[in-house]
């Protein structure tokens, strides 16, 4: 199962995907709420 990780920034989060990406978000709830609609398609 994938655990989130990641990382806060002075701009926001980096946050690794589950296929080993990282993607940059605004903040922490936004890196959650992708890998929720990530997990759901």
């Amino acid at each position: 199962m994938f655990k989130p990780k990641g990382y806060f920034t002075d701009g926001g989060y980096i946050g690794f995907l589950p296929d080993g990406r990282k993607q940059y978000f605004p903040t922490y709830d936004e890196y959650m709420d992708y890998l929720e609609e990530d997990d759901a398609a």
